[in-house]
């Protein structure tokens, strides 16, 4: 539940009490204070945005509300376990009054955003992982992501525009410190660790979708109801803009085209879906819209005209990368020549798979797109030496990968190893 206070007029306390009772209002009462009478109420989460509104006519009212969960007891006191279940949605009011409260200053916006584009160009620079968890937690672009979705739900143009400029503001902050670090220092190559951030599942829509649902539920719950804190969201939110904006500042410095047109590709899919399925959350379970109290002055052709332009940058996005193979689509692709070459292999009874890695080079050479295949076998033939073995499987396994039309080419390193540890056969 919710504690409200409301002060208003001498004689007008009666009313706000009845108002509040008409919605389940426990534990209410009435206080004389000075120029006035102040009312305490404790209303159902759902309720509180009903109430404000059948107050509304009270101009003179002022409203106290304190955005944290109470236990209210009441008679009969064996039904005090279902009384303080009230597990309810926040109240609309409550949930983009707050959003509006996570706005923050520039200056420390600009502060969370220098440093957490430091903490990702060490990471990637390094390959410390545990560097990139630490910028996702630092770096602050959910809480942008979140006011532009909560301001498209509410119609609220003036606040969208706002919060982009913060998001790209943050974005453009990031870029340029991992590119300025990387100009001192002298980078002219990518680390493994880029390359590994710049290779694109086909799936890497599902993150952002996953990211704006997580980040708009856990908004509109109540904090008892929410069994994830809010950090936590907020990493997974940062956790998908995070690593892209180093890579681009990196592969700047060093003119890495494709690595940019990687970490840029990124960035908007990940803007894109935000706001689209959180926009979503916030208008369908948050009850976010322009009739909510206080928001008369939305726009629904705002809401429309945003979820038209997201579902546009996606589906332009989706095209871009599932129209030409293999530049967005590296990240699946390794993974689904590995299972071409293990899948083939178990057709051949003399040969043992040991270990099996396909991994996409840092870049394209003019023709060519090329995968480097890692093969750890063992050699169970008495009659085929090593040698033999590797030509045999080799030009196979190139065939059978070109037949999937990966649009890659698989240059294959085979390994025969024994069982004692030693490479080739005793």
């Amino acid at each position: 539940m919710r504690a409200l206070t409301v002060k208003v007029p001498q004689g007008k306390g009666e009313e706000v009490k009845e108002k509040a009772q008409e919605l389940n209002g426990k534990n209410l009462s009435i206080e004389q204070v000075e120029a006035g009478e102040l009312v305490r109420v404790h209303l159902s989460n759902k309720n509180v945005n009903q109430f404000i509104e059948n107050i509304n006519n009270i101009e003179e009212a002022e409203i106290t509300l304190i955005p944290r969960g109470v236990i209210t007891l009441y008679p009969p006191h064996d039904q005090a376990p279902d009384q303080v279940t009230d597990v309810t949605y926040r109240s609309p009011l409550e949930i983009f009054m707050g959003g509006l409260q996570s706005v923050g200053s520039k200056v420390g916006l600009m502060g969370y955003a220098l440093s957490g584009g430091i903490l990702v160009w060490v990471g990637l620079y390094t390959n410390t992982v545990f560097l990139l968890v630490a910028a996702m937690l630092v770096s602050p672009f959910a809480g942008p992501a979140m006011n532009a979705a909560l301001a498209a739900a509410a119609g609220k143009g003036k606040l969208l525009l706002q919060s982009l400029k913060r998001y790209f503001l943050a974005i453009s902050i990031s870029i340029v410190t991992t590119f300025i670090l990387s100009f001192l220092v002298g980078q002219e190559h990518a680390t493994p660790l880029m390359v590994e951030v710049s290779h694109i599942s086909q799936m890497a829509v599902l993150l952002p979708l996953v990211a704006g649902f997580a980040g708009g539920i856990n908004l509109i719950q109540s904090e008892r109801d929410s069994l994830v804190p809010g950090a936590a969201v907020g990493t997974l939110v940062a956790a998908s803009l995070a690593p892209p904006t180093g890579l681009i500042g990196m592969a700047l410095n060093f003119g890495n085209w494709q690595m940019v047109q990687s970490g840029i590709f990124l960035l908007i899919l990940q803007l894109a879906v935000i706001q689209l399925s959180a926009a979503l959350v916030f208008r369908y379970l948050g009850k976010i819209t322009i009739k909510g109290v206080r928001f008369a002055d939305g726009q629904e052709y705002v809401y429309k005209l945003s979820l038209v332009v997201s579902g546009l940058i996606v589906a332009g996005l989706m095209y871009w990368q599932f129209n030409k193979q293999p530049n967005l689509q590296k990240g699946s692709l390794a993974t689904q020549i590995t299972e071409t070459i293990r899948t083939s292999l178990k057709e051949y009874d003399y040969v043992e798979t040991i270990e099996v890695n396909a991994r996409f080079t840092r870049g394209t050479l003019p023709d060519l797109n090329p995968v480097i295949c890692e093969l750890y076998l063992y050699n169970r033939s008495d009659s085929l030496p090593d040698e033999q073995v590797k030509q045999l499987l080799q030009a196979e396994l190139f065939r059978r990968v070109k037949e999937k039309n990966f649009n890659a080419d698989p240059m294959f390193d085979i390994k025969m190893l024994d069982y004692k540890g030693g490479e080739g056969k005793p």
